[in-house]
Formats: structure tokens, C-alpha cells, sequence
């Protein structure tokens, strides 16, 4: 991207960046102001209050007054008191404006306020704003879900970054602005104000020309950096979110912002590093694997008599894993390949299709015809629910590895052990066998630390839409 000329004045850029705002986008007829920031929620969310108060309850003039002009000072002031990048798709002002409500029927109560059916439908039509509003957060999130986007930092930083962000659907990378080593956002020596002009008059050129809404500083020194202030405050008088992002090709996804004193710090306490969230999670876990063994009984004896007719050998294949900070198990998996094939693996490993210490073979001779079948359909993972039951897997977790696999990890790898493995994981509902595997353990540590039940629920939804659409299994 072209350098722009050091003496053209910032506030021009400012202007024009928000200039450029106000026009359309092709996403709707109305302007683009007009959508990024939920005028029409708002607006939505008075009208169905006046509504409710002046034609469907019929609230005598001084009540309807007072209900429609508290909506909408309530209203102004979550306009204003939210920036401009946040207003469409934020769920605070209905949050707000809720618990503000729940103080409010708290002190009625108190002060002994008679409940009639005035007060219980003045309620009604209040409440109908935060309702609508959240609704309205719904639909600009969906409307709005991919954020024009530019990266800023060392060409290498901004590379790492936009290739790990381009395959996400809320992330739009529309530019970038980068430079190479060691130049920083605040070069040193006599020429430190022109580089400081040239790179944030590069930066607000490409969110003028580009309508981003957010520009994201990927640079190892941008937090201590002069510079940083100066753009950010540029970008804040655009109303364009500003964004830095830190350390993160050591992939610690649970950094927390943090004051201590007077400075801000990044705290590195996992959000699941306390023992009810893993009593919780071991209870759900062997509850729900108890309960799939009953259902899944019938399936169960059918698939064994099948393997049984097909090939020799036992219907339960078991091998020992790696399982929670390296401990040994014994796993559980239907029998899919000839009874030896563990003394053929060494004649087959030049053929390896895996990455890193895996080993992965597409075409494997090893693979029984109902063997090729039970893996398409992930059915021969099943009996891993035993496991499950027994406390040695979970139902979420990074798949269990050999430990001639484990006996390969690095340090940094070896942090994927630190979880029970489980029967699915994120990185197989993100691609399964079609992931490289810096990708996997990538996504692995991702899971291992951000944890949390909400996560987990989600993973098995998304599981089982990749067992019936067969994504990336072999």
C-alpha cells in the first residue's frame, strides 16, 4: 500500500472516514450508518413501547407519558453511552435497562406499591423495549457478522495473523499495512515524526477507503509504543474500533486484562482452573456416558455380530493411550482393521500420509470393508463411552495419542495431556483428518485452555454434524 503524503492533515482523514460511513454498502437500501449503528432497533424498540401503551393497553395519557418517555431516555442514553462500532450489535443496553427494572419491582415491593393491572401492563409495555432491542442485536450480529477488518504490524506478524484469520466467517481481513523489520509504529532518530505520520496516515486511508470498522495492531512492541496512542487516538475520533493483539503466536487464547496499580496487565489464569468446573464436568460426563451405553446397547450387539461374521478375531480392539498428563489407559474401539495389523505398520510407515508423530495412511490395506464403514461413520469410537464411564476419557476433550506419539511432543505440545481426552475434540469439528497438525494441536490447546461446559455442548452439536455429513473422515 502506497505511503500517503506526511502533510496531509488527520482531521481530513477523519472526516472522510466517517464520510464514507454514512454511505450505502450493497448489504441494505438504508445507509450504512444507519445499519452499523441499530438506529432501526432503536427506533423499533419506542415504537413497539408506544404501541403497547397507547393501542393495545389504551394507559390513561399521564401513564403512557411517563412509560414512553422513560423508554425513551433509556434509549438516548444507551446510544450515547456506547460507541459507535457497538451499538448495533450489543445485548448491554437490554442488560441494563433489565436489572435496572428488577431494583425498581424490588423497591415497589419494599414500599408496599399495589400491584394492578395498570402497574402490571405499564410493566409489560417497558419491558417490551429491552426485548425488542435484544432482538434487534440478534439480527445486525447476523446482518454485520463479518467485520471489515485491517491488520497493522510487521510484515511477518501480519502474515501469521491473517492466514490463521482466513477461514473465519465473522473476520472480512480488507487491507493491511505492514512493514519489515525492526521498524516499529514509532521509528526512532530524526525521522521518528515523518514515519509516525506516514504510517498513521496509512492506516486511517485504508479504513476510509475500505469502510473497516476495526483495525487490529499485530506488533510485539506496540503496547509501550508512542505511536499506539496517537492512532488510536485518530481512530476513536473515526469511531473505528482499535485492537492489539499480544503474543500471539505462543497461543494463549485466556489472556484477561487486568489493573494492577496503575498499569494494565494480562492475566494468564485459565477461566477453568478451579475443581468444581472439572466435578461438574467428570458428573455430566459419566452421567451421559451411562445413559448412551443403555441406548446404544442394541447397536451395540448388532455391530459385534457383524464383525464377528466379517473377519477373525475379537470384535473389541484395545490398545493403550496417553491418557490425562501422560497416565496409561486402555481404549476402547470396535475392531476395523485384520487382526494384525499392528505387525504390518512398520512395513507400511514410508507411506505415511500423516503429519508430525501421527501416522495416517488414506488407503490403509490393514482397513476391514466393515472396518471402512464403522470409521466413515465414526461408530467404531463408540465403545470409547466405557472409558468415559470409567473416568479415564471424557465425552470433550483431544483425541487419546499412542504413547509412541506423546514420547515425540515438545513441551508446548505436551500441554494437550493436560485433559482428559475425549471422544470428540474442537479440531475434529473443525476439519478432522483435513487439518495439518500444527492446526490440530493449535486447536487442541485452544480447547484445553478455554474449556467450559457451554464449549463443550457446542463441539457436540457440531459433531454430530460432521459424523452425518462425513467431514474430513477417513
Amino acid at each position: 500500500m502506497a505511503v500517503m503524503n506526511v502533510n496531509t492533515p488527520l482531521r481530513g482523514l477523519e472526516t472522510e472516514i466517517r464520510a464514507n460511513a454514512a454511505r450505502g454498502t450493497g448489504l441494505s437500501r438504508l445507509p450504512r450508518a444507519v445499519l452499523r449503528q441499530g438506529v432501526v432497533g432503536y427506533a423499533a424498540a419506542l415504537a413497539v413501547t408506544w404501541y403497547l401503551a397507547d393501542r393495545y393497553f389504551a394507559l390513561p395519557v399521564s401513564w403512557r407519558l411517563s412509560v414512553v418517555g422513560l423508554v425513551a431516555l433509556w434509549l438516548l442514553y444507551s446510544f450515547a453511552a456506547l460507541r459507535a462500532f457497538e451499538r448495533a450489535r450489543s445485548f448491554k443496553p437490554a442488560i441494563r435497562f433489565v436489572e435496572v427494572l428488577g431494583l425498581a419491582s424490588f423497591a415497589f415491593v419494599i414500599g408496599g406499591v399495589e400491584n394492578t393491572d395498570l402497574t402490571r401492563q405499564s410493566a409489560v409495555a417497558v419491558l417490551a423495549a429491552p426485548a425488542v432491542l435484544a432482538a434487534s442485536a440478534v439480527v445486525h450480529r447476523r446482518l454485520l457478522r463479518r467485520t471489515p477488518t485491517i491488520l497493522v504490524g510487521q510484515i511477518e506478524s501480519v502474515r501469521r495473523l491473517g492466514a490463521r484469520w482466513a477461514d473465519r466467517t465473522d473476520i472480512n481481513i480488507v487491507a493491511s499495512c505492514s512493514w519489515r523489520s525492526p521498524h516499529e509504529l514509532a521509528p526512532v532518530g530524526a525521522v521518528a515524526d515523518q514515519g509516525l505520520a506516514e504510517v498513521v496516515h496509512e492506516v486511517l486511508t485504508a479504513v476510509a477507503r475500505h469502510h473497516a470498522t476495526t483495525v487490529v495492531i499485530a506488533s510485539g512492541r506496540a503496547l509501550s509504543s508512542p505511536a499506539l496512542r496517537h492512532l488510536a487516538w485518530a481512530l476513536q475520533r473515526a469511531e473505528v474500533e482499535c485492537l492489539v493483539v499480544a503474543d500471539m503466536n505462543d497461543h494463549v487464547e485466556y489472556l484477561r486484562p487486568r489493573r494492577v496499580g496503575d498499569q494494565i496487565a494480562l492475566s494468564l489464569r485459565a477461566p477453568n482452573d478451579h475443581l468444581m468446573s472439572v466435578a461438574v464436568k467428570s458428573v455430566l460426563d459419566r452421567a451421559a456416558a451411562a445413559v448412551l451405553l443403555v441406548l446404544l446397547a442394541p447397536l451395540f450387539l448388532v455391530v459385534t455380530v457383524m464383525i464377528r461374521l466379517g473377519s477373525r478375531g475379537p470384535a473389541i480392539f484395545k490398545q493403550e493411550r496417553s491418557g490425562q498428563d501422560g497416565r496409561p489407559f486402555t481404549i476402547w474401539k470396535f475392531r476395523t482393521m485384520v487382526v494384525d495389523a499392528e505387525r504390518r505398520l512398520a512395513a507400511l510407515r514410508p507411506r505415511n500420509e500423516g503429519a508430525g508423530p501421527l501416522f495416517k495412511l488414506s488407503d490403509d490395506p490393514r482397513v476391514t470393508r466393515l472396518g471402512r464403514v464403522l470409521r466413515r461413520t465414526s461408530i467404531d469410537e463408540l465403545p470409547q463411552l466405557v472409558n468415559v464411564l470409567r473416568g479415564e476419557m471424557s465425552l470433550v476433550g483431544p483425541r487419546p495419542a499412542l504413547p509412541s506419539e506423546t514420547s515425540q511432543y515438545s513441551e508446548w505440545v505436551w500441554r494437550r495431556l493436560h485433559v482428559k481426552p475425549g471422544l470428540t475434540g474442537l479440531w475434529q469439528v473443525s476439519g478432522r483428518s483435513t487439518l495439518s497438525w500444527e492446526e490440530s494441536i493449535r486447536m487442541d490447546l485452544q480447547y484445553v485452555n478455554n474449556w467450559n461446559l457451554r464449549l463443550d455442548l457446542a463441539i457436540l452439536a457440531r459433531t454430530v454434524r460432521a459424523v452425518l455429513a462425513r467431514d474430513g473422515a477417513l
